[in-house]
């Protein structure tokens, strides 16, 4: 009851123009009306060919509720479908809540499997609302590849856009409420501490967490890590997206496990579960798994190791080095910390450069607390030393030069736009050294170098990215740091990559090297590794384990395929710490390379064992990826473009002024328009201005052979591609269908005549129904054909395959001569029509019913199990301690874990229970 009179009405939208949306409604204010269905009005349509009502119908089936767990749309997106690509969007449509993991190895697509999943989410109405996080990096990448390849748009809320968004909205509205589907980086969010309160204020139907292995927890709750749990809990729908998932503790691979099923695991830094917990929750493929799935070769890998020996000049600065004895290495060190000393070799091993520079900042310290500290004449002479090595000096450097204007293998001019070279360096000043030295030595113009750090703007790291992929750019040489890394498409334009400076962590190995060698890579991948070879037998014993790194990593490419692997620490940092203390001594080159021997380690594996004593798994050999099934829907026309075709042609002809240069091209299936004023609205605020053509001239085909040369076009000109996917995603095709869903009034259908299929004076009526469940969500959804005799009577029920079939609706060559039929006896006969509606629907229903009821069953009885598993954890963890303390904590903790029980429990049952009554919704109406 209202305390104003009447009832108060909370409402969940279940028909397509309002599915899933929520409202309140006052019955003293507002006279609510009860639609039945059998009190639809028939209304003959006069137009050619019953264009008009088949696109009605066409526009029905498009937007109606789909049942089918089979994928319907990812294997049509604009890219080489794989089956592997397919399997994680199966694996979600299975679940009860779409939420995965998606750890594929670096080069597989992750990206396009995300968005193969985001399709299907959105064509089932479960992904109108959407957030991508991503690396600043990243984001205009993932913006372009969801929308050229599934025509998914994203707004990219980079400073730009952000900026934009202040300008146009009040002060204190949600910017993420202002626009559905968003794009941002994870810097931003963590920068700005308005957006927690915002994003605690929003809700999304799906959230995409790329690079996730960023926020998952290492032992300290980061502002990462925080910013992932609490967008865990704003949708219903959560994809993360990493190649490295897990940096092999347990814990932390827990942690991303919690944030898509909080009831999974239990709380707790010594919590134990096997891969059966949470098997469902991840996929985690090779390139030796799917290799024979692939349609287009993955080229192997070509490695070079580019060795020089050290000049006169570096050997006196590695001879200082290696007889440097400091004062402050001999003191208490943090675990984990490698010595100044081995800090200084690793900077040398980068350039001069960057040993300058780590040299300067620790004397300006020293001097700081002490001018006449032990330390600072031992680092002065270093310094000098160091400071003589001029870039004629620097072997390695010109050692790069040689080969590229001399080698047999490397030699490169720059002259080819689709040879492009990537080198990668992890100091920032080894980084400015080579923009400044590098074009110089080669000869090469200021606009054809480029660099790419985390220091930089966002907008200029995206920028520069798309650049390099574009032909007809002059930039021909990318100098990055590992912030590149991560992610990027490189491999357009390059398949040469030079590791200026060797990392100590071979999952940085992988990333790097996965910016070329990756899936759609054309030419074999050159891979160079440049080493400085001393002459002291120390620092050249030192060198000896980064050429142990080469060695895994080149292993790894050949056989397991995840480097990390051989460390078996899954984390940059710590294997960086590893490789220092076994130069510091803990272990001598031979037993480091013993160490990483034990390659016969399934990674995945380790995670599993109960204690770290207990011996590790060997590898397994990964079955083939199972083939996600796939589905086609019905459909009235013979391809998406026809039905946007006649659509559009349809809407020309009722109103000529809204779309005046309509113009279609049937061989190349495309088509051209400039839209009305109605559709450009929805356009302007749906589509970011790099997807809006400059000209407001939009093109569209259906022909992904058309948009696959759009797509490689673009990257040679500054704009996004000029011919957009026809398909039914795009929100053309979008709005068209509820354009054409208004043609006839609420409450009519239209009628036409069908020249086979009918006996004289019989009819069909197509009704379609559905059954929401409480959370409003249409769970089933059956289409069905009602025949009706001459006389009226209810003669059976027919399936719309075969009415398709039967009666050519889909045919477009239906002939109207425009004598509407006479309609009184079927209209009288619709309450007859919707009761065997009803009773086609009642065992069906209950077949449903009964096999959610059983699901639901099921699910109750996981969640009870793992709620126990939760209080024993909690019995574990406050076994010791002050009793005092413990009981108030406990008794918090034990609130907490019921109530997220309850909230679990009672979502499961809003989605499995559906409502005792269906909706009907005459569709249509078929008179011979």
């Amino acid at each position: 009851m209202c305390s104003l009179g009447g009832w108060q009405l909370s409402c969940i939208g279940v028909s397509e123009t309002v599915r899933n949306r929520t409202a309140l409604f006052l019955t003293g204010l507002e006279q609510a009306t009860i639609i039945d269905p059998a009190k639809t009005e028939l209304v003959f349509d006069a137009s050619p060919t019953f264009i008009a009502s088949r696109l009605y119908v066409e526009a029905r089936l498009r937007q109606a509720a789909i049942r089918n767990e089979a994928v319907v749309m990812g294997q049509h997106a604009v890219m080489d479908t794989m089956p592997f690509q397919l399997q994680p969007a199966q694996q979600v449509l299975q679940q009860l809540r779409p939420r995965l993991l998606i750890a594929d190895t670096v080069g597989l697509g992750k990206t396009l499997e995300a968005g193969i999943l985001t399709a299907e989410l959105a064509r089932r109405g479960k992904a109108r609302r959407i957030l991508v996080v991503t690396t600043k990096s990243m984001m205009r990448q993932f913006q372009q590849e969801f929308w050229s390849r599934f025509t998914i748009p994203l707004t990219r809320l980079d400073s730009a856009g952000i900026q934009r968004i202040r300008r146009d909205i009040p002060t204190n509205h949600n910017p993420f409420n202002y626009y559905d589907r968003t794009i941002i980086s994870v810097d931003t969010l963590k920068r700005d501490s308005e957006y927690r309160h915002y994003l605690q204020e929003a809700w999304w139907d799906l959230i995409i967490i790329d690079e996730a292995h960023n926020v998952s927890y290492k032992g300290n709750r980061t502002q990462s890590n925080r910013l992932a749990e609490l967008l865990a809990q704003r949708s219903d729908a959560l994809i993360l997206l990493t190649a490295t998932p897990h940096n092999g503790k347990k814990e932390s691979f827990a942690s991303l496990m919690r944030m898509l099923d909080p009831t999974v695991l239990p709380a707790g830094e010594r919590v134990d579960y096997t891969r059966d917990d949470v098997g469902h929750l991840f996929v985690r493929r090779f390139k030796k798994d799917v290799r024979d799935q692939m349609q287009q070769d993955f080229p192997e890998r070509e490695v070079y190791r580019l060795e020089t020996y050290a000049s006169p000049a570096e050997n006196a600065a590695f001879e200082a080095l290696a007889h440097l004895r400091l004062a402050s290495d001999g003191g208490t060190q943090r675990e984990g910390a490698m010595l100044f000393r081995t800090t200084l070799e690793k900077a040398l091993f980068s350039s001069p450069a960057a040993c300058l520079q780590t040299l300067r900042e620790r004397m300006r310290r020293v001097e700081k607390k002490d001018p006449a500290h032990d330390d600072l004449p031992a680092l002065r002479e270093l310094e000098q030393l160091v400071a003589t090595i001029t870039p004629e000096k620097f072997s390695k450097f010109q050692h790069l030069v040689q080969q590229l204007k001399q080698g047999a293998k490397w030699r490169w001019t720059g002259s080819d736009p689709t040879d492009r070279l990537v080198l990668f360096t992890e100091r920032i000043e080894t980084l400015k050294f080579l923009q400044t030295e590098l074009p110089k030595a080669l000869g090469l113009a200021a606009d054809s170098v480029a660099i790419l750090h985390g220091q930089l703007p966002d907008v200029e790291i995206q920028q520069t990215v798309e650049n390099f992929g574009k032909t007809h750019s002059p930039l021909r040489l990318l100098i990055a740091s590992d912030v590149a890394s991560e992610g990027l498409n490189l491999h357009y334009q390059s398949h040469r990559l030079v590791h200026f400076d060797i990392s100590w962590s071979l999952m940085v190995f992988q990333q790097r090297n996965g910016r070329v060698d990756r899936y759609g890579q054309t030419k074999t991948p050159m891979i160079g590794y440049l080493l400085t070879l001393p002459d002291n037998e120390r620092i050249r014993g030192d060198l000896r384990y980064l050429e142990i790194l080469i060695d895994k990593d080149e292993q790894a490419a050949r056989n397991i395929g995840d480097p990390s692997a051989f460390m078996g620490l899954y984390d940059e940092e710590l294997e960086v710490a590893e490789v220092a203390a076994a130069i510091e001594g803990k272990r001598t080159a031979d037993e480091f390379a013993a160490l990483l021997a034990q390659d016969n380690v399934d990674p995945f594996e380790l995670l599993w064992s109960s204690t770290v004593d207990e011996a590790p798994a060997p590898a397994v050999t990964t079955s083939p990826t199972p083939a996600a099934a796939t589905s086609e829907l019905p459909t009235l026309f013979s391809d998406h473009y026809r039905y946007l075709r006649d659509a559009l042609r349809l809407l020309a002809s009722q109103a000529p002024k809204e779309f005046p240069s309509l113009d279609y091209d049937d061989a190349r299936r495309t088509l051209s328009f400039q839209p009305g004023s109605d559709l450009a609205q929805l356009l302007e605020r749906e589509l970011a201005d790099e997807m809006r053509p400059h000209d407001n001239q939009f093109a569209l085909s259906a022909d992904k052979a058309i948009i696959n040369r759009a797509i490689a076009e673009a990257r040679d000109t500054n704009s996004w591609p000029q011919v957009q996917y026809l398909w039914p995603l795009h929100p053309v095709s979008q709005w068209l269908d509820y354009k054409l869903m208004s043609q006839f009034r609420r409450m009519s259908a239209p009628v036409m005549r069908v020249s086979k299929g009918l006996q004289a004076g019989e009819s069909l009526v197509l009704v379609l129904a559905q059954v929401p469940n409480r959370r409003g969500q249409a769970m089933l959804a059956e289409w069905v054909a009602v025949q009706v005799d001459a006389r009226g009577y209810v003669a059976g029920v027919l399936p719309l395959p075969e009415v398709l079939q039967r009666t050519g609706l889909a045919d477009a060559q239906l002939a109207n001569d425009g004598q509407a039929p006479d309609t009184r006896t079927l209209q009288q006969a619709l309450p007859q029509v919707i009761a065997a509606a009803e009773a086609h629907l009642r065992p069906i229903k209950q077949a449903f019913d009964a096999d959610c009821q059983q699901r639901l069953d099921s699910e109750l009885a996981k969640l009870r199990t793992l709620q126990d598993k939760h209080l024993q954890q909690l019995a574990l963890d406050f076994s010791s301690g002050i009793e005092q303390v413990n009981a108030a904590r406990r008794k918090q903790k034990e609130h907490d874990t019921a109530d997220l029980f309850q909230n679990y429990q009672q979502w499961i049952r809003d989605t499995l229970q559906l409502d005792d009554r269906a909706q009907f919704t005459i569709v249509a109406a078929l008179m011979a």
